[in-house]
Order: C-alpha cells, then structure tokens, then sequence
C-alpha cells in the first residue's frame, strides 16, 4: 500500500470515514459550560422538581394518566421553546441576564425571581397540556386513551438504544483523531486481543471489589472474586464473543497503521462500556444494592444519555443536516429529551411496579446496542478503505497505461513553448499611430477602378 497521506494545513487526510469520524466536534466541556450555565440554573432545577412530582403521581392510584399528561406537556413545551430559542428576543426571555454586584436584592430573592425565566416554556407547556385534553379527555379531564402512557413508556427502548449510539459516535470521533500517516503496517492479533482481555478483566475485578466492599462492608477479595464468579465468566464470555464477531475487521485492520491505531482504539472503548453496562445488570439484580442508589445512578445515567444525545446532534457530522438544534438551543432541547426520558422510565416503572428491572432492562439494550455499533463502525471504516483503494489503484493504473512523450515529441514541445513566449513577448510591433509612408499614397484609384453609374 502506497503513502497516500497528504498534509494540508497540518491536517492529515486519511480514509474519508476516518476523516468524517475524525472532524466530529467533541469539546465536551463547552457544552458543559452551556448546559450547567449559571443563567440557566433555574431550568435545571424545575426539571428535577417537575419529574419527581409526576414521578410520585405515576406511581399513585391511578395517577398514570395524570403523570403521562405532565411529561408530554413538558417535553413538547420545551421543545417548542427550543424551536424558536434561535431569536434573540426569545433567548433573553429564557436566560437570566448577567447579575450586578452591586445588586440590592438578596440572594434568596434573587433565587426566587431568577425563575421568571421558566414562565415562557411552562406557559407553553400548559397550554399544550389543555389542548390535549381538550381534545383526547374521556370520562375526566385527566382521563387519557392508553396510548399515551404507553407511547411515552415505549420511547424508553428508543433512549436506551440513543444512549448506545451516542457513545459510540463520540468513542468512535475520539478513536480517529490525530492518527498516524496511512502507510503498510503489521501486528499481531493474538498480542491485541490479550493485551484488551488483560485490561477488561482488571478493570472487571477492580469493580467486583470496589461495590462488594461498598455494600458488604467488607475487605475479601477472594470471596469478593468467589462469590461474583458469575460476573467475571459472562464478562469474558462477552468479550470473547464479541472478538470473535470482529474478527475479520480487526485482522485487516493490521494492514494500515492508521486503522491499525483506530480499532485498537475503538475496540477498547467498545468493550469498556459494554463490560460497565454488564456491571450494573449485576450489580442491580445480584448485589445487594439499594433501590434510592439505583435511583440516583439512573439520574445520573439520564443526564449522561440526554448530553451524549445532544453532543451527537451538534457534532459537526450531524448538524448541517439537523438545522433545528444547535449551541445556541441544546439547553431548551436537552431538557425537552430529559422529560420525555424521565417520563418513559416512570411509565415503565409503574406497569412493572418496579423501577428496577426498568433499568435492567435499559442497560441489557444499551449493551446489546454497542456490540452492535462496535462492528458497525468498524465495517464502515474499513469499506470505505477498500473504496479509496480501488480509487488509487484505478488512478495509478491510467497513469501507467498513458503513452509517455518521446525525446523528439519533448523537444518539439519545448520549442514550440518557446517560440509562443517570443511571439508574444515581441514587444517592437507598434499596431498604432505614424507608421510611415504606405504603397497606396502615390496611386490614382480613379485610373484603377472605373465606376459604373
């Protein structure tokens, strides 16, 4: 394989999907920057009131209509917010402007006042909430047909896959950045694949101990190992099955050093969430774990999927074709995600009486989504490789099959250039003005030319 890396303005151009993969945007921190941002702050804590109020409905007698009916609402409200949060008029009436040290109010009134900046999205999210009645209510106001309890617990698969995904998006952009030159590289698969076993099943053991210890207040790592045997053995039976579904795409990996770099990369990333996710279905269903600490974990769980989602629709790659979300608007439109996730999570939770095997559930299709996308990509990476290829070896083929000038046709060129160039460059030629005296000024032309009436 020819080096046909090529450097432009230091950016080093490999395969087309490793460039695509590459240009994603992936400054997490701004992003954090915009969601956790101060003049916002007011948001954030309404959904946390909000969601844990319809939480607590869903989960009364018959209150599921009731809680299904809060969570669109929201949603829809702030999505709409979100819609026309590009305008600045709009904008302004969602942010808090800059506060003044010299301000005379309180901090506690000024706390109170800040939520002013909920009014428009709550506003509108009521007003959705009416229509909605206005136009689906039976027996009671509240009284909704099951498709909307049962439409907003369904979207839970939908995030839960979206959380796989978005991982495996910024994983894979991570993967892909500042590769080495694209040059004929080798290397060992058994070396790669015990090198990765080594890392997952070290970190696999370090977190066997670490939450046996959190919840049996304990320090035996023998038994801490013995009596979660189960995990380290479906934890490598993973592993195992997933190396031996991508096999072939690692194996010509080793040809480039690039992609070589990319795979090695993303492989472990892959199997690094995918063994955590494995974790927590153990954790939840084997330890003795706590129903407030699977709570917490899942809320935390949500914010992370809700931001993944939003960095994958922002990332450069997504976001020329996906012109309703941006920068300016992830605030209004993550939390629009966030009640629809919460919603779909107290939906599931109260059909199953128990949130529990909800995120058991969440976590075994988000497992299942990123031994997925873990192939995917890499068969996407690779064929477009073998695309480019062909392109070069097409190119170096119609190159090698033209007829090469002999020395005579060179020569016979060159003087031609030459002789072109003096033309031009004659700069004696006077085309204008006093030329002299011509051969017509001493010629009778009515002698010559006899004019017929």
């Amino acid at each position: 394989m020819e080096d046909e890396s090529v450097e432009d303005g230091g950016t080093l151009h490999q395969d087309q999907a490793l460039n695509e993969l590459a240009a994603n945007e992936t400054s997490l921190l701004a992003l954090v920057g915009t969601l956790l941002s101060l003049r916002t702050l007011p948001h954030l804590a309404l959904i946390v009131i909000a969601s844990t109020l319809f939480y607590f409905i869903a989960n009364s007698n018959g209150g599921e209509d009731t809680a299904a009916l809060g969570f669109i609402s929201f949603s829809t409200g702030y999505a709409l917010t979100a819609v026309f949060s590009t305008n600045t008029r709009v904008r302004s009436l969602i942010t808090l402007p800059e506060t003044s040290e010299n301000s005379s109010q309180s901090r506690l009134k000024r706390l109170f006042t800040s939520f002013k900046i909920c009014v428009l999205p709550l506003s509108i999210s009521i007003t959705v909430g009416i229509i909605i009645m206005m136009l689906f209510s039976q027996d009671s106001a509240t009284d909704l047909p099951a498709i909307f309890p049962v439409g907003l617990g369904s979207l839970f698969v939908i995030w839960a896959i979206a959380q796989g995904v978005s991982f495996s998006t910024w994983a894979s952009s991570i993967s892909a950045k500042k590769l080495p030159l694209k040059e004929p590289s080798s290397g060992s698969m058994v070396l790669m694949t015990v090198t990765q076993f080594s890392i997952i099943t070290s970190m696999s053991i370090v977190g066997i101990l670490i939450f046996d210890y959190l919840y049996e207040s304990r320090w035996a790592p023998f038994e801490s190992i013995v009596s979660n045997l189960g995990f380290l053995l479906l934890s490598i039976a993973s592993f195992a099955a997933t190396v031996y579904w991508t096999r072939e795409s690692r194996a010509f990996s080793l040809k480039d050093k690039a992609l070589k770099k990319f795979a090695n990369r993303w492989t472990l990333f892959a199997h690094v969430f995918a063994t955590w996710h494995l974790l927590t279905v153990w954790r939840q269903t084997v330890m003795s774990q706590q129903t407030i600490e699977i709570f917490i974990e899942e809320v935390l769980l949500m914010m992370f999927t809700v931001f993944m989602a939003i960095w994958t629709l922002t990332s450069k790659s997504v976001s020329k074709e996906w012109k309703l979300l941006s920068n300016e608007n992830a605030l209004p439109w993550g939390l629009a995600f966030g009640y629809a996730y919460a919603g779909s999570v107290a939906m599931i939770a109260t059909a199953l009486n128990d949130i529990t095997y909800v995120m058991v559930a969440g976590h075994i299709i988000a497992f299942l989504t990123i031994t997925w996308m873990h192939k995917k990509i890499l068969r996407r990476v690779l064929k477009q490789h073998d695309i480019d290829v062909e392109v070069q070896r097409i190119v170096a083929t119609d190159r090698s099959i033209q007829p090469q000038p002999t020395k005579q046709e060179e020569h016979a060129e060159i003087n031609h250039t030459n002789n072109e160039e003096v033309w031009q460059e004659d700069k004696d030629v006077k085309w204008d003005g006093e030329v002299g005296k011509t051969i017509g000024e001493d010629v009778e032309w009515n002698d010559v030319i006899e004019m017929d009436d």
